[in-house]
């Protein structure tokens, strides 16, 4: 699983951003002259359930501006600032004592670790029609945590982490109101549930043995 991957490889680069973007860049950069800027839009999780929030990046040509806020355990916004190497599609960026390793897939997903004051996993899909709406929410039943995703269209895009200490991503489609979050294993999907405006709601089995219920609303 690519989110999996991302785990063990990303914490090399932001090493990678910040030591290897300015001279690269010049040469190739992330958007020519007269095209518009690549914007990221997407969610935090904090190792064992301790954080959520949402997350946005704009990268112009090797800079990147973003913004994290911050929706549990305690509110708060952070201003984002860093570097992009379009060579690597790496991108690394601080703010507030948060710090974000990251690489971009090149079409719709840039997603990473999260490190600093707190540790995590993030994961923000591309949004050029400014259209992208993160929700944050929790999940109860035979396991509980906080489950994060972004909406882009039809796509949603996210990550669960279990309070234990378990992650993994949260892939799915909605059609009109109706969720559904593909199980990486097959079969039956994971979870399903309605969005209903700023609100999320639903059911999840991961097909072992443990089911329960999930809801959350709009990040804020």
């Amino acid at each position: 699983m690519k989110f999996l991957t991302m785990k063990l490889t990303v914490a090399m680069a932001l090493l990678l951003a910040l030591s290897g973007c300015s001279n690269d860049d010049d040469n190739n950069p992330t958007n020519p002259p007269g095209s518009s800027a690549l914007v990221f839009v997407g969610t935090v999780n904090g190792d064992n359930g301790s954080l959520s929030g949402s997350l946005t990046f704009t990268v112009n040509d090797s800079a990147v501006t973003g913004t994290f806020r911050i929706t549990t355990p305690t509110p708060a916004t952070h201003a984002l600032l860093g570097a992009f190497d379009s060579s690597s599609n790496v991108l690394g960026a601080t703010g507030g004592g948060y710090n974000f390793a990251g690489a971009y897939d090149g079409s719709n997903r840039l997603e990473g670790l999260m490190s600093g004051n707190a540790t995590g996993t993030f994961v923000t899909i591309r949004d050029d029609n400014n259209s992208s709406v993160a929700f944050c929410g929790t999940f109860t039943g035979d396991d509980d945590g906080v489950w994060n995703f972004t909406i882009d269209g039809t796509i949603i895009a996210g990550s669960y982490t279990t309070n234990s200490g378990d992650f993994g991503a949260l892939d799915g489609t909605i059609s009109g109101n109706a969720i559904t979050i593909a199980n990486p294993g097959g079969g039956a999907p994971l979870a399903t549930g309605t969005r209903n405006g700023d609100n999320a709601s639903g059911t999840w089995d991961n097909g072992v043995g443990d089911s329960g219920t999930w809801t959350g609303s709009r990040c804020n």
